[in-house]
């Protein structure tokens, strides 16, 4: 007897095969997200640290806990979703011109966004720092997510302020 289906099993195990090899190896954590063992890190969120210790660290403070410039990070970062966290850091710092003809905010969200808007010029004219947009830096916008990792694992309390340590890639099982 003849079964039409025979002929696709190996097509199918061939497709489970592949899919199997491009998932990420076991123990590495998704973009946005982190592994913390004895003060070791993996190696996107040690990348989050190194980008945290270059561009952020100045205003807000070793290990993210804020300073008098600049809130503290690491209460902060729980308010965010990984996508919220990479739209503020990479655009919404961004001083927006506003027309005098611009009709008036018809939503929440765009008063909301107004009144923002507004906050920002007051506190630059009284001479307070506002935090660029980083989506022009080709070191941040690759690697806001992993900067979002290391600022979640510091408000964990799984990780010090310090320098972590890398832990080893992980194995990918054959």
């Amino acid at each position: 007897m003849h079964h039409p289906f025979r002929s696709f099993a190996p097509l199918v195990l061939a497709a489970a095969a592949a899919t199997a090899q491009s998932a990420p190896p076991p123990g590495d954590p998704m973009p946005g997200d982190f592994t913390v063992v004895d003060g070791r890190v993996d190696a996107g969120t040690f990348a989050g640290w190194r980008l945290f210790q270059t561009h952020c660290q100045s205003c807000h403070g070793i290990g993210g806990v804020g300073t008098a410039v600049a809130p503290n990070l690491v209460e902060r970062i729980r308010n965010y979703t990984p996508r919220g966290f990479a739209t503020k850091v990479l655009s919404s710092y961004r001083i927006a011109r506003l027309a005098p003809d611009d009709p008036p905010p018809d939503s929440d969200t765009e008063r909301t966004a107004l009144l923002e808007e507004v906050m920002k010029r007051e506190r630059s004219a009284r001479g307070q720092p506002l935090m660029p947009a980083w989506d022009g830096d080709g070191a941040v916008t690759p690697h806001v997510l992993d900067l979002y990792a290391y600022l979640n694992a510091r408000a964990d309390g799984g990780l010090g302020p310090g320098r972590p340590g890398l832990l080893p890639p992980a194995r990918r099982q054959p």
